[in-house]
């Protein structure tokens, strides 16, 4: 399991939540704003180019994985500022550290399935059994109001199944860390079980 911090659509322009692959691989890309971010920048006194050739003025970084949903708008890619990682910033566009999205384009190719969830809180079940849990801030919606925490149906299932004690699933929910965290190792779960 790998974990990175990126950066993700702001308010009125949110990362979508999908399931797709990837599409592309672009090493060095050129980015394209559409209109509406030019129209947007120009709002602030500020003129983009048409096309932003690879190199260090690029804000996509050197590397980019363009998403197979919609008309291929959304990228993963990597940035070449020292702020945003962590932040609602993006266009829509999930955004990650120099090094994070160079060692994950090394891992991926073409055609690797991609999930892009908004789930406050989320379980994984290994598959040595072992079971972690990850907990956020909820984001902020439009509307102004937070997500609530609400466990997950997997989660509860699984708590009810082995009658584990929640008092550890409560404290890593309460943290919001972001980080999977061990629940219970594969092992352990197996000698419940005999």
């Amino acid at each position: 399991m790998h974990v990175f911090p990126v950066g993700i659509g702001k308010i009125g322009r949110e990362t979508p939540e999908m399931k797709t692959t990837i599409s592309q691989m672009i090493e060095g890309p050129t980015w394209t704003p559409p209109k509406s971010i030019r129209m947007a920048y120009e709002e602030d006194g500020i003129e983009l180019p048409e096309t932003v050739p690879a190199g260090p003025d690029n804000p996509l970084g050197e590397y980019a994985m363009r998403l197979r949903y919609g008309s291929g708008q959304y990228l993963i890619h990597g940035t070449n500022k020292d702020f945003g990682i962590g932040l609602r910033v993006s266009s829509g566009c999930i955004r990650m550290e120099p090094a994070d999205i160079e060692w994950l384009f090394e891992q991926v190719s073409r055609g690797t399935k991609v999930q892009i969830v908004n789930q406050p809180i989320k379980v994984a079940v290994e598959p040595d059994s072992s079971v972690y849990v990850e907990s956020h801030e909820p984001l902020t919606g439009r509307d102004g109001y937070k997500q609530s925490l609400e466990w997950p149906l997997e989660l509860q299932i699984w708590v009810d199944q082995y009658q584990f004690a929640s008092t550890r699933v409560d404290s890593v929910i309460k943290v919001q860390s972001g980080l999977p965290t061990l629940i219970a190792d594969g092992a352990h779960l197996e000698t419940m079980q005999q």
